[in-house]
């Protein structure tokens, strides 16, 4: 921090140079794949029934993120997978070809030239009904939901003005601002292997159900401890048994995070990816495939000038994004089945259907829709005269509307929100000629709050110079030449008969117009 003394003018101004990656956005991007797996052997059966597939287990394998264009983030990429299918010789692990997607997120604020972080995990991941049979061929469709959680960080490298010499404090405006800087973005995925135990030789398994129970976290200065409880439920056939089992286990996990050392805050998003079993006999090996993602930001306090009265300032415009809160709301969603209370029940994995988010004056409201497939032994076997039961679960397909009104005090319809859901556990008990359903989740908002602030910039040429010719660099971007010259990206845009978003080439002309005022 020094003085300068501005050529031509009588101001002798302190100022302080701003470098940081500054936080503009963060959303969350769903959207939905299918695959249609073709099997030309002979299905493994019993009782004329033929097996579903076992595990399957799909990932994001490719991701790329970037702005092409004002407030918009494409994202592309691929998923690959696998599934187990249980054929007449025996299991055997199918895998599939990359799956591409091409997807576009509105991000309010969102620039090119601006850094854009990705990350892609699988959020859901089943069966759609039977599988076709065919001339002897059977198709598994298989649908996906994909999450993809992106961040929007504006590098600012510039100098601020934070004093002036020899003016009076009553012709100085000043002004403290709070930046989120995005430090840094990880992933720490986490594998727990655990040995399940049968009376006899294991012919089938397969997840039902898997989410993490009681997951929290504490952060030090070398890191994030992370602990809590994976539960996972399979169905099973092992010789003449049969049936549901649930299972969990207790884990803990250090996420090592070096940048928290510089007074960062973590954020922190779990989610099971997939569960795969080895068939060894009376013995299973499962593993779990735990997807963690941790975004570290630390609030920057910088006092500024923003105006000078009288005086020929040059201003810049920041443009600023401040967290405006979150707020978290446990979910207890409460449904009527209409089956009687078997002997065995399970909710398996659930996916949001559909998801409305509503910003309103202090309070976000949240409507959204849950599919989830249930899947029942029934409690009642056939007698010896009847046809033989059900080799497999039956499963139905229930949906769960919510409604949820979310107090977030101080923010405004121009806010932008982030939504988390995540889906705990299910109970279920028996009513009359029914069964009642009680789902657990847990419905997560974060909100951000976008403004421009003006602030009193050194000039970069003489005062009095009304345009400057500019040739291009490697690198260069509107936003970056806007940054050197305390313009708005627009303004140079204008000038030039181009559009915020288009690309420059290297040795390109542009008309910087600096006695352009935006105000």
């Amino acid at each position: 921090m020094g003085r300068r003394p501005l050529k031509g003018e009588q101001l002798d101004l302190v100022t302080a140079n701003l470098n940081l990656k500054m936080l503009l956005g963060e959303t969350g991007l769903r959207f939905f794949l299918s695959k249609d797996l073709l099997v030309e052997e002979e299905p493994a059966r019993e009782k004329g029934h033929i097996f579903p597939l076992g595990d399957i287990s799909a990932w994001v394998s490719s991701l790329e993120v970037r702005i092409d264009e004002k407030d918009r983030v494409q994202v592309q990429g691929k998923v690959e997978g696998k599934a187990v299918f249980y054929s007449a010789g025996g299991p055997r692990t199918l895998t599939w070809e990359d799956v591409e997607f091409r997807e576009a997120a509105a991000l309010p604020g969102a620039l090119p030239g601006m850094e854009v972080g990705g990350h892609g995990r699988i959020s859901f991941l089943g069966e759609e009904g039977a599988p076709l049979q065919a001339e002897g061929k059977l198709i598994y469709r298989l649908r996906m939901e994909v999450e993809v959680l992106l961040s929007v960080a504006d590098s600012q490298q510039m100098e601020v003005v934070v004093g002036a010499r020899d003016v009076s404090p009553e012709k100085v405006t000043r002004s403290v601002v709070a930046i989120d800087e995005l430090v840094d973005e990880l992933a720490a995925p986490l594998t727990l292997t655990r040995e399940l135990e049968f009376e006899e030789e294991l012919l089938y398994v397969k997840s039902l159900s898997h989410y993490l129970k009681d997951c929290t976290w504490e952060q030090g200065k070398e890191g994030i401890s992370l602990k809590g409880e994976l539960v996972t439920v399979i169905f099973f056939i092992a010789g003449s048994e049969r049936g549901i089992r649930e299972q969990s286990q207790q884990f803990s996990h250090q996420v090592a995070c070096p940048e928290l050392k510089k007074g960062g805050s973590a954020a922190i998003f779990p989610r099971v990816e997939y569960v795969s079993y080895d068939l060894l006999g009376k013995r299973a090996r499962q593993r779990a495939y735990v997807d963690i993602f941790v975004r570290v930001t630390r609030t920057v306090q910088q006092e500024i000038l923003c105006d000078i009265e009288d005086a020929d300032a040059k201003k810049d415009y920041l443009l600023l994004s401040r967290s405006a809160g979150v707020a978290r709301e446990s979910l207890e969603l409460v449904q009527r089945l209409n089956l009687p209370f078997p002997k065995e029940i399970v909710g398996g994995s659930a996916r949001l259907a559909g998801l409305e988010v509503e910003v309103q004056e202090d309070r976000v409201v949240v409507t959204g829709s849950l599919e989830k497939t249930v899947y029942y032994l029934p409690a009642l076997e056939k007698g010896p005269d009847e046809e033989e039961g059900e080799v497999f679960p039956l499963s139905v397909k229930v949906e769960d509307d919510f409604h949820r009104t979310l107090n977030l005090p101080g923010i405004n319809p121009a806010a932008q929100v982030s939504t988390c859901f995540y889906m705990h556990s299910t109970e279920f008990a028996p009513a009359e000629a029914a069964t009642l359903q009680v789902s657990h989740a847990v419905l997560e908002v974060k909100a951000r709050q976008v403004e421009t602030c003006p602030v009193v910039i050194p000039y970069r040429v003489p005062p009095g110079t009304s345009m400057v010719v500019y040739a291009v660099r490697a690198g260069d971007t509107l936003l970056k030449i806007s940054r050197s010259y305390g313009l708005k990206p627009v303004v140079i845009a204008r000038a030039n008969g181009l559009h915020e978003d288009d690309p420059l080439e290297v040795g390109q002309r542009l008309l910087l117009p600096l006695l352009f005022y935006a105000d």
